[in-house]
């Protein structure tokens, strides 16, 4: 039985979200996965928590530096000498952990544990195959390395872009990004508003955030919302941010037009029974919407790969962009009077959607490490 190896890193929920969707998937193919922090385990458990730590900072206090370092990295190749020793960071630690369990193949949702073992790789100290699964709907320089087998690309837009950067082309494949197996049936979202108590035939938007509902605009939307006169029911998901919740539920107590949630774990059934997502452009929570072909309102994403994410979805036509709080409003009225408006955003969200991204993934990379034994 072939032996996988993914390595994920602990900066957003996103590459985890991503890594459990690819080891559900080898499950589901009869194959057992190892999910390994590459920071964690292979460069210092200190240095993962420092570093996340202020990765967190910055983006809930400086966001703006955050887009300013992720727009200098993509003019910096990730061989150039100023990377100082980034593009091999827990190199060594890896190798002895390669050279001990053996994997068949490893897989890769972020790009730091790719350049560590491509440095191992092109200095002869391990042959195992690599593939990189890009997290994000943009082909950016720095997931781009040597001695990579695969490169899987959220659509055939992003794949293009990969091989215009000169990754060849037979080693690019428009997988789609991987979610969740709970998304690849088709909602009935008749089904599903009955089980939830909803109105069947009335517009319903789903809010959501991200870093645990501490950003994303989540109550702002809510405001502009209840600002409204039009009929809608509002599905907002706060995550773990209980004080948030609590706000919103005495703000909107006397509101029937809400139904505020803490953490969901089904958010597939919330999804499925909306009509469309308001939501910063995190990649997984995009990937899921385009799986259930639901329009996407993007308001309040980071700046960085999240600006990246906004622009390949709306030039695709599958979501819109408020700027700022009288566009939300603006689009908002939109979606909720125009069901036809809603119908051609869907269409466009239909011709992304990848809900089978993990299995691509998977048996393409079992078929992988079968011709390399």
């Amino acid at each position: 039985m072939p032996r996988v190896l993914i390595t994920t890193a602990p900066y957003g929920s996103g590459h985890d979200r991503v890594a459990a969707a690819l080891a559900q998937a080898f499950t589901a193919a009869g194959v057992k996965a190892e999910t390994v922090d590459h920071f964690e385990r292979f460069v210092s458990p200190l240095f993962a928590r420092m570093s996340r730590t202020l990765f967190w900072a910055v983006l809930r206090g400086a966001p703006g530096l955050w887009g300013w370092a992720y727009a200098l990295s993509a003019r910096l190749p990730t061989r150039s000498p100023a990377m100082a020793g980034m593009n091999r960071l827990g190199a060594r630690a890896l190798g002895r952990y390669l050279a001990a369990v053996r994997p068949d193949v490893v897989v890769h949702v972020h790009p730091t544990a790719a350049g560590a073992l491509a440095w191992l790789r092109a200095r002869g100290l391990t042959a195992v195959p690599q593939a990189v699964v890009l997290t994000d709907f943009a082909a950016h320089p720095q997931w781009i390395y040597p001695d990579v087998d695969r490169y899987f690309a959220p659509c055939d837009a992003i794949g293009g872009d990969l091989v215009a950067r000169g990754v060849p082309a037979e080693r690019v494949v428009a997988s789609g990004i991987p979610i969740d197996r709970a998304f690849l049936a088709p909602a009935d979202q008749v089904a599903l508003r009955a089980a939830l108590g909803l109105a069947p035939d009335v517009p319903t938007p789903l809010v959501m955030g991200g870093m645990q509902g501490r950003v994303g605009g989540i109550a702002e939307t809510c405001e502009v919302l209840g600002e409204l006169t039009l009929a809608f029911q509002a599905l907002v998901v706060c995550g773990g941010h209980r004080g948030l919740a609590e706000r919103l539920r005495g703000r909107f107590a006397s509101d029937a037009r809400f139904r505020i949630f803490g953490q969901v774990a089904d958010v597939h059934r919330l999804m499925g029974a909306a009509d469309f997502v308001v939501t910063k452009a995190g990649a997984s929570t995009c990937a899921e919407a385009l799986a259930l072909e639901r329009p996407l309102l993007f308001y309040r994403s980071l700046p960085g790969q999240e600006r990246a994410n906004e622009r390949a979805i709306t030039q695709a036509g599958a979501g819109v962009r408020a700027g700022d709080r009288a566009a939300l409003r603006q689009h908002l009225g939109v979606l909720l009077a125009d069901p036809r408006r809603r119908a051609g955003l869907a269409a466009a969200a239909e011709r992304l959607r990848r809900p089978e991204a993990a299995d691509t993934v998977a048996k393409e990379l079992l078929a992988l490490s079968r011709a390399g034994a």
